[in-house]
This record gives C-alpha cells, structure tokens and sequence, in this order.
C-alpha cells in the first residue's frame, strides 16, 4: 500500500512545479496554430460578389444571396451567419478570386444575440441594357476584364462595363423603344441572349 501512496505523491508534486497544461484564457489571449480555421472573412477590395461562396457552403443558412433588383440601383446581398458556420474552408477553396474571402484565426465569437452574429456585403448589379435581365455584379464584370487581358476586346459588354468603372459621369441609357436588334446595341451591356440575337439578326 505504501508504494502506490508514494508515486500518487510523485505525480501531485511534479504537477504542481511542471508547466501548465491548459491556456490561461481569458486572462491570456490564446495563440492558435497557423492553419487555424476561424471565422470566414470578407475582403471587399478582392470580393467581386459572385455568390461561388454561398454556392458550395454545406452550412444551411450560414451563407446566403439575395438579388434585389427593385432597388436604386439594383443590389446583390450576400449574408454571412457565422453562428451557424462549420468552419470547413469550402467557401476559401471555391473562391472565384482566391482571396475575397479567407479563413481568419478569429475562434472567441460567443455572444448572446445570434441577430448580431451576422454580416452582410452589398454588390451592385449589372442589368442587360436591353431586357433588362440579371447579368451578374459590375465587379465581376471588371475583374473578367482585368483577367481576360488583351482578350477582353472581344466582349464588347466586358470593356464598357471597365469604362463605367473609370467613367466619372453616371451611365444612364435608356432601352429604345424598338426592341429588334440594331446596329448600335454592340456598344451595350447585353445579357447573353440578347447578344445571340443579335449576332444572328445581323
């Protein structure tokens, strides 16, 4: 009996001297590894608002798009709850820039108001000038030509979308009230229908 009392001893003492196992959060801020993955975060200079994010996120509600197209001017909201977020990296992996969104090391994110626990980035939408159908946010546009290159010349919609960007002056056509093809409906934003009509017609 003497033996085992002996090495329960040893263990108490050399516990008390040795190093702490544990973290002294919160007194302490805890040091996560490197490759930590925290909470996802938006970067609004590289986000172009594609919505590839809300596409391949598992979480139900975690990531969601909505396209409001009654608004001055029309707008593309997309929400993060991080409440509901499990941290999987898909939305990192997926991204159609590489970095418009990224997983910080950002882990303390308790609250008591799950209505705080969310954010949400608005993109303004491009509308084809002819129907008026969705054609994506002016910022992808931008970025398709940015990536594209010289080879954005052929997309006559990609290089006034970049004029918009640079232009000063609002952008304000209005559709004519001939709704058949015309010659001068290349120099405008059209949704991919609209531009095999006009292909063809001409």
């Amino acid at each position: 009996m003497r033996l085992p009392k002996l090495r329960e001893l040893k263990e108490a003492v050399t516990a008390v001297v040795s190093k702490r196992f544990t973290t002294r959060f919160p007194i302490e801020p805890c040091v996560v590894p490197e490759r930590y993955r925290g909470k996802p975060e938006f970067n609004m200079d590289t986000c172009i608002g594609c919505g590839a994010c809300v596409n391949v996120c598992p979480s139900p509600g975690c990531l969601t798009m909505v396209d409001d197209l009654q608004s001055d001017p029309p707008v593309r909201r997309i929400t993060h709850r991080y409440d509901t977020c499990i941290f999987c990296g898909n939305c990192e992996a997926n991204c159609t820039t590489e970095t418009g969104i990224k997983l910080s090391n950002q882990w303390d994110l308790a609250g008591l108001d799950r209505q705080a626990m969310s954010e949400t980035h608005e993109f303004e939408l491009q509308l084809c000038e002819k129907c008026g159908a969705l054609i994506g946010t002016k910022k992808h546009l931008v970025w398709l030509y940015e990536k594209l290159g010289p080879l954005a010349y052929t997309n006559p919609s990609l290089l006034l979308a970049k004029s918009g960007e640079l232009s000063t002056e609002p952008q304000n056509v209005q559709p004519p009230a001939d709704k058949k093809a015309q010659t001068s409906d290349f120099m405008r934003i059209l949704c991919p229908k609209c531009k095999c009509e006009l292909n063809v017609r001409l």
